[in-house]
């Protein structure tokens, strides 16, 4: 046994009569503040020392490390496979599309109105900025009011007519300045008066395009719709496919449609609610148009387009002196 006061050995003749101090001295002094200060003094090697001081020094173990190690390691795992399968929703709308990883789809989008207002926002930030001052061939930008004018088409105007400020369409027409454009949005305003309305997109003629119809075969019912998508390559049709929509249409209702044709992907839109998507890789550009097919009947109020142009390839065409088109 050892003092409490100076933790000296307490003799065996003491500790007959005293086991907690060595001398009447020390008991007088009384026991030291605490047991650190007795750990600080210097004594000679004993088991009883030597394991307490072992003990305050020890080292946390190597498996406390590897647990807490392989704890953060797991918290971060999980944070990067979040970020993978959950990422931002303002991956914008030239980022890969889930929906047109597998073709043929229709596919309803819960959140299309927040997508379609980052469409109409789009040329307020950065890159509509940069479209605009940039040198080198400016992406097309057109609109035609049919109440007012008239667009510039290409094709026989037969069929084609003018009641209530709108324009009907009949042999397939394409609207000239867009016919050399590759990626772009197509919008329009259209009434079903009869049985559907018809549109083109990536059309060089009349023998290679890309054509959609929405159809209506039972007014304000579900399904009473659907969407035809086809393509035409030297006046052979390929990829036709009809599925049902997923809205309610009436008749002589107008209805704002858009067409988003981006590389390799195609979707439609009605009111702002993406009703279609797919993909074909088999026409690399050319304009829009319209027609009607037997039976068809549709009142066109209005339409626009705005032609999407890579910046870094204008930035390289003016700078270099390319031709404009040879970096797409």
């Amino acid at each position: 046994m050892r003092c409490h006061r100076c933790g000296r050995p307490i003799s065996p003749l003491r500790q007959l009569t005293d086991l907690e101090f060595c001398s009447e001295n020390c008991r007088k002094r009384g026991p030291r503040a605490s047991a650190s200060v007795i750990r600080d003094v210097e004594y000679e090697v004993d088991p009883y020392w030597q394991a307490a001081q072992e003990q305050a020094n020890k080292p946390a173990s190597k498996a406390s490390n590897a647990a807490l190690a392989t704890l953060v390691a797991g918290l971060v795992g999980a944070m990067v496979v979040a970020r993978i399968w959950f990422p931002d929703a303002g991956a914008g709308a030239g980022g890969p599309s889930p929906l047109a990883q597998v073709a043929p789809t229709t596919s309803p989008q819960t959140e299309a109105a927040a997508r379609d207002r980052a469409l109409r926002q789009e040329d307020t930030g950065l890159t509509g900025w940069l479209q605009r001052h940039l040198p080198g061939e400016k992406p097309l930008q057109a609109k035609v009011d049919f109440s007012l004018q008239d667009a510039d088409w290409l094709g026989s105007a037969t069929g084609w007519s003018r009641r209530g400020g709108a324009i009907q369409p009949g042999l397939l027409r394409l609207w000239k300045p867009t016919l050399a454009a590759k990626d772009y949005e197509m919008e329009f305003q259209a009434s079903i008066e009869k049985r559907g309305v018809s549109w083109v997109f990536r059309a060089q003629d009349n023998r290679h395009y890309y054509a959609t119809k929405i159809l209506l075969s039972k007014a304000g019912q579900a399904p009473g719709a659907s969407i035809v998508r086809y393509g035409r390559q030297s006046a052979v049709e390929f990829s036709r496919t009809e599925l049902p929509l997923p809205i309610v249409l009436q008749r002589e209702k107008n209805y704002r449609i858009t067409l988003l044709a981006e590389g390799n992907r195609f979707t439609t839109l009605i009111d702002g609610r993406v009703v279609d998507e797919w993909t074909d890789g088999r026409l690399k550009a050319g304009g829009v148009g319209f027609f009607a097919e037997d039976g068809e009947s549709a009142g066109i109020q209005w339409a626009s387009f705005r032609e999407r142009k890579g910046v870094l390839s204008r930035l390289i065409s003016a700078n270099l002196l390319l031709p404009p088109g040879m970096l797409y």
